[in-house]
C-alpha cells in the first residue's frame, strides 16, 4: 500500500472514530478510549516512541517496568485527548471552563495591555486539547501553527475541530504573513516546543542529553521582539490546571541569544515533566532522532 493510500485509510478511520466519539456521552467515550489504548499499546510503533521519551525523563531503560507503567498511562491520556478533540464542537466552553484552574492569568493580561503580542509555547502534554480550545475562547486574537498532515482533508478536519471556539490554525509550512499580522494585532501565536514538524529543528541538550527539537518560536520572538509565554495544561482528575509561566524576553538577536531562550524554555518544561512525566503524550522519539543525526 502506498503512502497516499495509507494516509486516506487513516483519515477514514479517524473520521469513523470521531463519529463514534461524538455520539457517546463524554464518560462513556473516555472509557472506550482507555480500552482501545490498552489494546493498541503493545501493538503500535507510536507507543514505543512514547515509551522511549518517557524513559529519558525517568532515567530508565525503555524496557524498565517504570517506563512501561508511565507510557501506558500516557497512551491512555493520548486517546482521551482525541475524544476531547472529537467532542469539542459539541461541548460549549461554558460546560468545561468551570473545570479549569488557571495559574498565571495576570501574565496574559500584561501582554494584552502591552499590545505587542506574544508567542505561547506548550507541548504535547496533559489536556492539550482543552488548552487550545481555552486559548481560542479567551477573546484574544489567537493563531496556532499546526502540523500539515496528509491527506489535506485530514488537516481541514482537524482545523475544523480545533477552531470550534475562535482559535485559528495555519499549516507549519504555510506563509508567515498571518503570523506577523496576528502579532501586530497584539495576539497570541501558539507553537509546540517538543516536536519538529518542519524539519528545521536542531539538536539541543534536554534533560542532560541531546534531543532533536524545534526552535522556531525563539527565532520568531527574536525577529519580532515579542516575549515567549510557556503554558501547560495538566490534567487533574476531571479537570485541568492551566499553568502560565512568566514571559521570557529575548536578550538580543544573536544565535547565542536564541540558544539561551530555548534553554530557558526547556528548563521550565523539564520541571513540568518531572512533576508528572506520564502526562507527556509525544510519540516522536526526540532523543532517538538526535542520535540518528549525530
Amino acid at each position: 500500500m502506498g503512502s497516499e493510500a495509507l494516509a486516506w485509510m487513516v483519515y477514514g478511520l479517524f473520521r469513523g472514530l470521531g463519529a463514534v466519539a461524538q455520539a457517546l456521552p463524554p464518560r462513556t467515550a473516555h472509557d472506550l478510549a482507555i480500552r482501545l489504548a490498552d489494546f493498541w499499546y503493545p501493538r503500535l510503533p507510536s507507543a514505543a516512541g512514547l515509551r522511549d521519551n518517557l524513559a529519558h525523563v525517568l532515567g530508565a531503560s525503555p524496557e524498565d517496568p517504570t517506563a512501561h507503567q508511565a507510557a501506558r498511562k500516557a497512551f491512555r491520556l493520548l486517546w482521551q485527548n482525541y475524544v476531547d478533540l472529537f467532542q469539542a464542537p459539541r461541548r460549549h466552553p461554558s460546560r468545561w471552563f468551570p473545570h479549569i484552574q488557571i495559574e498565571g492569568w495576570e501574565y496574559l493580561e500584561e501582554i494584552q495591555k502591552a499590545g505587542r503580542g506574544a508567542i505561547a509555547v506548550s507541548a504535547h502534554y496533559g489536556h492539550v486539547e482543552w488548552g487550545l480550545q481555552f486559548l481560542g475562547a479567551s477573546g484574544l486574537p489567537a493563531l496556532a501553527v499546526a502540523e500539515p498532515v496528509r491527506p489535506p482533508a485530514m488537516f481541514r478536519y482537524l482545523c475544523r475541530l480545533r477552531s470550534a471556539y475562535g482559535l485559528r490554525l495555519i499549516p507549519a509550512d504555510g506563509a508567515l504573513r498571518e503570523v506577523f499580522r496576528t502579532l501586530q494585532q497584539g495576539g497570541i501565536i501558539a507553537l509546540a516546543i517538543d516536536r519538529d514538524t518542519t524539519g528545521s529543528g536542531r539538536v539541543y541538550s534536554f534533560l542532560g542529553e541531546p534531543a532533536w527539537l524545534p526552535d522556531g518560536y525563539a527565532e520568531l520572538a527574536i525577529r519580532r521582539g515579542v516575549p515567549v509565554l510557556p503554558a501547560f495544561a495538566r490534567r487533574e482528575g476531571a479537570g485541568v490546571r492551566l499553568q502560565i509561566w512568566p514571559p521570557l524576553h529575548p536578550a538580543g538577536k544573536s544565535a547565542q541569544d536564541r540558544e539561551e531562550l530555548v534553554a530557558q524554555v526547556l528548563d521550565i518544561f523539564a520541571r513540568v515533566l518531572r512533576e508528572a512525566p506520564d502526562q507527556w503524550v509525544l510519540t516522536t522519539p526526540i532523543w532517538r532522532i538526535a542520535f540518528g543525526r549525530s
